[in-house]
């Protein structure tokens, strides 16, 4: 692929992206993302093969990204409690920062087609593993209260997901300084002696 044709399909991604989370995936025809790239409806298919398999990469592409770093993260040689502060900032400033992505996510995961649908929850999957793994180390270290690891992680997932619902990443607050929040909120509530994190 060239590079003009990456950045084509660039902006045509996050140009569907936002037509769908403003109007839903539905409300969306490929005649209106036509018309708002400026392009002919056939010529978008050279850059996908149907509108469902637009819908899939959009959220594939996304989740792939953080399951990628998420996963780093999860491998460094670092004490639990670092190895969570790491992934909530991350993950609270990833899914904050792109709200046309996360509605996405958040509204639209099933109108995809079994396949493709399979495929990107096997991906969230993923996520929750890693944080209920962290989680389950810090109860091994006696540095975390006696909550399920799976309560806790979809508390977390919870809290970062509705922030499509409110909030907006051109605000007084940046998702940067919004993580950090979300870190100090979830965290002051969940370790057994907050002081020593």
């Amino acid at each position: 692929m060239t590079k003009k044709f990456i950045l084509k399909q660039e902006q045509l991604f996050n140009t569907a992206a936002s037509l769908f989370a403003e109007k839903g995936y539905h409300g969306t025809s490929i005649s209106d993302l036509a018309q708002a790239m400026g392009m002919r409806k056939g010529s978008l298919y050279h850059y996908f093969k149907s509108k469902e398999e637009l819908l899939f990469r959009l959220l594939d592409e996304y989740i792939t990204e953080a399951l990628t770093e998420i996963e780093k993260i999860c491998a460094l040689e670092v004490t639990p409690p670092e190895k969570l502060r790491q992934f909530m900032l991350f993950y609270s400033s990833f899914y904050a920062g792109d709200r046309d992505r996360l509605v996405l996510l958040i509204n639209d995961i099933d109108k995809l087609g079994e396949s493709y649908r399979l495929q990107v929850i096997e991906k969230e999957r993923r996520y929750y593993r890693a944080l209920t793994g962290i989680f389950s180390q810090l109860q091994v270290a006696g540095i975390m209260k006696p909550i399920p690891p799976a309560v806790a992680a979809f508390a977390f997932f919870g809290m970062v997901h509705y922030t499509c619902k409110w909030f907006h990443k051109d605000g007084a607050i940046t998702a940067e300084e919004l993580s950090e929040m979300f870190l100090e909120i979830f965290t002051k509530g969940l370790f057994t002696d907050p002081e020593k994190i």
